[in-house]
């Protein structure tokens, strides 16, 4: 074995591969960036406080269910890039302030969701001193359309005698689908017709198909007021009542008169709603209420002769008549009349 073989030299000290890539300090003269500010820990801290806003602002949600008109989103800084400091601390400070205006969102509606609490109680044990209060579960905080209505019992009879209670209402309607199309009504010939064939032989023909209509007014919706759910033409019959009743026992003749129009007004009212609406035919009624109008206007405030006023309203009374039918006809798919909805 050659001599130069077996001499020991001395050899440089190899160091480790991540001793030799990042030395412990900087080389003498080298002051980076990368050793007087390392961001990295600042970085990691800032995304733990977000991720901790986000999770709160997350129970917040669903803490606030069904109750609506409060912002969570979590708005972003742009597109897809690495933020920095200045920005994670930005998003930060905008999460923190929209987490603290939603916990004083969140109590103020618990703070009136809690009267409203207090008041459905006292409404229960005192109707009569919250005429007409309605409240409804999302005054309360929880979802439905439940809610609580003082009036009175029985109408316009109970808000005479004072009698009020507070009516619970069942919830949210069921959904209703498409009614199918209700048929005319067959003329008096058709149905003679009909009941003449219904005993002859299979090869006998059927009456002639009626046709159906579409986009009419169904007989079953009776006609609401334009007030809705408030009694007033009941209140206005029952007013007609009392001042016929107190006429009739004091002899007054203007305050038969004033019951006799409120209570006329009541009915032409009910009957011009059920007619225009297609529901029952009031063609009579609402031409001789018209007709009667024009003759007593003219009678009495000018000079014309009766006969000239009867004939006046006599022709009022005819196109009244033509133009009720007509209207009823096309409110109630191609019927003429109809006496029973």
């Amino acid at each position: 074995m050659p001599e130069e073989l077996l001499e020991r030299r001395d050899a440089p000290e190899v160091l480790a591969p991540e001793e030799a890539l990042v030395p412990p300090t900087p080389p003498e003269g080298l002051d980076t960036a990368l050793y007087e500010h390392d961001e990295r820990a600042s970085r990691a801290d800032l995304r733990r406080q977000i991720a901790a806003l986000e999770l709160e602002l997350a129970r917040l949600f669903g803490s606030a269910f069904p109750r609506q008109g409060i912002d969570f989103s979590v708005p972003g800084l742009g597109g897809p890039r690495l933020l920095s400091v200045d920005e994670l601390e930005e998003v930060r400070d905008g999460l923190a302030a929209r987490a603290k205006d939603v916990r004083l969102r969140l109590n103020d509606a618990g703070y009136v969701e809690q009267k409203n609490r207090e008041l459905i109680e006292a409404m229960i044990a005192d109707p009569a001193s919250h005429k007409w209060i309605r409240v409804y579960n999302a005054d309360i905080g929880e979802p439905g359309c439940k809610n609580w209505h003082a009036k009175p019992k029985w109408g316009p009879l109970g808000l005479m005698m004072g009698w009020w209670r507070v009516k619970i209402s069942s919830g949210c309607p069921l959904a209703e689908g498409l009614r199918p199309p209700s048929p005319l009504m067959a003329t008096k010939r058709q149905r003679r017709k009909r009941r003449r064939r219904s005993g002859e032989g299979p090869h006998a023909r059927s009456a002639p198909p009626i046709a159906h209509a579409t986009g009419r007014a169904h007989p079953a919706d009776r006609p609401k007021a334009l007030w809705g759910d408030f009694p007033l033409s009941e209140l206005v019959v029952v007013i007609a009542l009392i001042l016929l009743v107190v006429g009739f026992v004091t002899g007054a003749a203007a305050t038969l008169g004033v019951g006799l129009v409120l209570g006329a007004l009541a009915g032409v009212e009910l009957a011009a709603r059920e007619h225009f609406a297609g529901y029952r035919s009031h063609n009579l009624l609402l031409a001789g209420a018209a007709g009667m109008t024009v003759f007593g206007l003219l009678f009495v405030l000018t000079p014309l002769s009766p006969a000239a006023c009867v004939a006046a309203g006599a022709i009022v009374f005819g196109g009244s008549a033509w133009f009720l039918v007509g209207a009823f006809r096309r409110r109630s798919g191609g019927a003429p009349y109809r006496i029973k909805p």
